[in-house]
């Protein structure tokens, strides 16, 4: 029931990001996604709503750390969101659902918003789930994630979540999502939803 929930709102969510990139990326755009990766066999149907979402108006190449959605219908390169294997400006907008929290901390965050800016010509775009959302989107723990970090891991792993750690699972509000770029600004798409945003 309680991941039945989950996808309800997560779906919710997604359709926003959907609705905020069509207000943002013009149709037939260049997009590359960074971190569009098969489906989990336990994603209730919500993996890449967003990027096939985008993909229904732009003409979509898939950044993934695995293998492609083959639902997604386009060419995928495996590679790393914090150095793009792309000449500059090769897409007119490079876009990351929930990725950039999941890179390994503050400077390969730095690094991931750097090298999305400079493959871009006319802008980028990176959702993440806000750190001050009373409940943490990955585990549906509430509060635990407002521990100071140093005590997460262990917080997590006592709550049954042992995979929390650091590397794979750093949030961000929006401050520290500010200070990583002087180029990005921050809009909040929701309560739950923040989005560091580059155009030219």
């Amino acid at each position: 029931m309680r991941k039945q929930l989950a996808a309800t709102v997560s779906r919710r969510s997604r359709g926003a990001k959907i609705e905020w990139a069509r207000r943002n990326i013009e149709p037939g755009s260049t997009v590359l996604l960074v971190g569009a990766s098969i489906p989990r066999t336990d994603d209730l149907g919500i993996d890449n709503i967003v990027e096939r979402g985008i993909g229904e108006f732009a003409d979509i190449h898939a950044l993934v750390y695995d293998w492609g959605d083959p639902r997604l219908g386009c060419p995928f390169t495996r590679g790393d969101a914090c150095d793009l294997p792309f000449p500059d400006q090769s897409f007119d907008y490079v876009f990351s659902n929930a990725v950039i929290e999941h890179v390994g901390g503050p400077d390969r965050a730095r690094a991931m918003l750097d090298e999305s800016k400079r493959v871009a010509r006319r802008g980028a775009f990176h959702t993440t789930p806000d750190r001050w959302f009373p409940v943490e989107t990955h585990t549906l723990i509430p509060l635990l994630h407002w521990l100071p970090r140093s005590f997460q891991h262990r917080a997590f792993a006592t709550a049954g979540k042992p995979y929390w750690n650091l590397q794979s699972f750093w949030l961000f509000g929006r401050r520290s999502l500010l200070r990583l770029s002087s180029d990005f600004r921050v809009e909040r798409l929701s309560p739950l939803v923040l989005i560091a945003v580059w155009r030219l």
